[in-house]
C-alpha cells in the first residue's frame, strides 16, 4: 500500500474537533477558511461559508425621536400584555392576581424582556445607543407606573395609558442618551 495523496485525504472524514467558540452577536466571524481547511485570502467572498447568517431587523428610516416614541409604544403594549398574562396566570394557579415571590421574579423578567425588545427595535431603526436608551426608558416607565399609576394598574385603561407613557419615556430617554453621547 502506498502513501495517500492530499486529494485522497480530503475525501476522508476529518478527525478534527469542532470549534466551541461562542459567536459574537452582530459581528461576523474573523475566521475565514476554504472548504479544504486552509486560510483564504482576506478579500475573498465568504458568504457561502458563514454558518450563521442572521436576518437583520430593517425598519423604515425615521428621525430618532419618532423611532424612539414608536418603539416605546410597542414595548409598552408588549409589557402591558405580558403583565396581564402573568396576573391572569397567577390567578388561575393561586386564586389571586398576586404571585408573591415568584411574581416579583416574573415582573423582573418582563422588564428585562422589555429592555431587550426595545433595544432590538431601536437597533432596527438604526438609532444611536439603542441599549442604553431602552434601559433608561424602561426604568422611567417602571418608576412612573409604581409612583403615579399603581392605584389604577388593574384598570383596562392601562392598555392605552402605559404604551403612551412608554412612548414618552423612550422619546425622553433618546434625548438624554444622545445628549450624553455627544458630550463624551
Amino acid at each position: 500500500m502506498g502513501q495517500q495523496s492530499d486529494d485522497d485525504r480530503r475525501d476522508e472524514p476529518s478527525l478534527e474537533l469542532p470549534s466551541l467558540k461562542v459567536p459574537r452577536f452582530g459581528q461576523r466571524s474573523k475566521r475565514r477558511t476554504e472548504s479544504n481547511g486552509k486560510p483564504e485570502a482576506a478579500g475573498a467572498d465568504t458568504t457561502q461559508l458563514e454558518p450563521l447568517n442572521r436576518a437583520r431587523l430593517s425598519l423604515p428610516a425615521l428621525p430618532g425621536p419618532a423611532a424612539a416614541a414608536a418603539t416605546g409604544g410597542v414595548v409598552g403594549a408588549v409589557g402591558t400584555v405580558l403583565t396581564y398574562l402573568t396576573m391572569a396566570g397567577c390567578e388561575a394557579v393561586r386564586g389571586t392576581s398576586s404571585c408573591g415571590g415568584p411574581g416579583l421574579l416574573l415582573l423582573v423578567a418582563i422588564l428585562a424582556l422589555m429592555v431587550l425588545l426595545g433595544a432590538a427595535i431601536l437597533k432596527g431603526f438604526e438609532v444611536a445607543e439603542p441599549g442604553s436608551t431602552s434601559f433608561l426608558a424602561v426604568g422611567v416607565i417602571a418608576v412612573i407606573v409604581l409612583v403615579v399609576l399603581l392605584d389604577s394598574v388593574f384598570s383596562g385603561w392601562m392598555f392605552l395609558v402605559v404604551p403612551m407613557v412608554a412612548a414618552a419615556s423612550y422619546a425622553l430617554a433618546h434625548l438624554v442618551t444622545t445628549r450624553f453621547a455627544e458630550d463624551s
